[in-house]
């Protein structure tokens, strides 16, 4: 589990600025607040003890909330190859943490 917080990271630092974006100001606020999710994501890779699994499942939960509403504004708000590379790289994202939870974190 803990290499898939480290795929997410990827996934965030992959995220950049420097990506088309439409210049409108509700994408460049939407844009700055999905970003400030991501990093909320990177943030919490490192903050759960070795073997405790519950804080561990809670973390994916929020990590996938944060995700899946940074990745939206994501989709409508950026253009070009970084676009696609990027939702592209979430929607798999949240898939695998959709699978994660489903098979290790039902109950916990």
């Amino acid at each position: 589990m803990r290499a898939l917080l480290a795929a997410m990271v990827l996934v965030a630092l992959g995220a950049s600025a420097s990506a088309g974006v439409v210049d409108t100001p509700e994408c460049r606020r939407d844009l700055g607040i999905a970003h400030e999710r991501i990093h909320a994501v990177r943030l919490r890779e490192n903050s759960v003890a070795r073997g405790d699994f519950v804080a561990l499942c809670r973390v994916l939960r929020q990590n996938l909330q944060d995700m899946t509403q940074a990745r939206d504004p994501m989709a409508r708000c950026m253009t070009g190859h970084e676009r696609g590379e990027n939702v592209g790289q979430m929607d798999v994202s949240i898939q695998d943490i959709h699978f994660v939870i489903g098979k290790h974190c039902t109950g916990r």
